[in-house]
């Protein structure tokens, strides 16, 4: 079997090219938007929302690879309700990916035997614990399937990186304290961020659940609360400087957004999203593969050259993923050593 350290080793060579050629270093692929959970905060489940079918994603892979794309993020939705995703995740390892799977974790361990060896990273979503985090999601007896499949993956020699996420809102208030010792429990480092409440379109910011958001007090709360967890040794992720900006200013506007320099993402139908006209594409997967037509030409479109100079102007994002995406493309000291630990992992 290959070392683990060979493809992450690949993944900090990738991203360095990457970033000398000023093109993404990540593609971030909603799978599908079905999902078997019911979270109140969810921008993304649609059931009826059509997909990509596994020759079209098998394509936009090995397309990615040849783009000189260094990391794959597959969500959803829920991934591993496709059947077919261990064939497309072993597509994007033939493709010279860096494989990171964001789950709910249902699924996880009746699939894992099948998606061990073409999963390096793998992100179990986490908003509380016992049956308050089965109630945030839906699922009754999901935090007992998480505990099994966590504990059982602690002990694998073939282990991927394995993280938690939370989502902060006002259904989880206090949630950071709970889920960390339970992260370390698990030998997963932990990320968390302030729910999305909405959206970029042609005519503005879209609320669709911001009544939801926790309020600019409870989120410096929430910062000063990981701070104190990550003094005393919990597994958390977020950098000092993203936890100084959270709670020195909770809307988040004090940043240059890098996210199209860093990041392309394709929705479940296969439409290339434009972050500032969610509802106006820059392009679709399945008409550029029946046209002849390669990925990379994306990056040479006039509409994506006008959104790298809009996005600097724009702060709509709060996830911390984008930020700190943001801060690596500018090759931020803290940014560095944060790859450097990940990759050590």
């Amino acid at each position: 079997m290959t070392s683990p350290s060979r493809p992450r080793a690949r993944f900090v060579a990738r991203l360095v090219l990457a970033r000398l050629r000023r093109r993404p270093h990540t593609l971030s692929q909603l799978v599908t938007s079905r999902c078997n959970g019911r979270c109140p905060t969810c921008l993304w489940r649609d059931q009826s929302d059509p997909e990509l079918d596994a020759a079209s994603v098998a394509w936009l892979y090995d397309q990615a690879g040849r783009a000189g794309f260094a990391h794959l993020v597959v969500w959803g939705g829920e991934p591993l309700l496709r059947d077919d995703l261990p064939g497309l995740l072993a597509a994007a390892k033939r493709a010279g990916l860096l494989v990171t799977l964001i789950s709910n974790g249902w699924l996880a361990g009746e699939r894992w035997e099948e998606l061990r060896d073409v999963v390096d990273a793998l992100i179990l979503s986490l908003d509380d614990v016992g049956p308050a985090h089965d109630r945030l999601r839906g699922l009754p007896g999901l935090y007992d399937r998480l505990e099994t499949f966590a504990t059982r993956l602690r002990d694998e020699p073939r282990r991927p990186v394995l993280l938690v996420n939370t989502v902060l809102s006002r259904e989880n208030r206090g949630a950071l304290e709970r889920v960390a010792p339970v992260a370390q429990r698990w030998g997963a480092g932990l990320y968390f961020c302030a729910m999305e409440t909405g959206g970029m379109e042609t005519a503005g910011f879209v609320d669709r659940v911001g009544t939801l958001a926790l309020p600019p007090e409870e989120l410096r709360a929430a910062a000063r609360t990981a701070r104190r967890l990550k003094d005393a040794g919990y597994p958390l992720l977020a950098t000092r400087a993203f936890l100084d900006l959270l709670e020195r200013d909770p809307a988040l506007n004090d940043y240059r957004c890098r996210g199209p320099h860093s990041l392309l993402t394709v929705e479940a139908d296969g439409t290339v999203r434009d972050c500032r006209r969610r509802d106006r594409p820059l392009a679709d997967v399945d008409d550029l593969r029946v046209a002849g037509r390669d990925l990379a030409e994306v990056f040479a479109l006039p509409r994506r050259r006008e959104l790298l100079a809009e996005a600097e102007g724009c702060t709509a994002c709060n996830n911390p993923d984008v930020i700190e995406t943001s801060w690596l493309w500018d090759l931020r000291p803290a940014m560095l050593g944060k790859v450097a630990e990940l990759a050590g992992r």
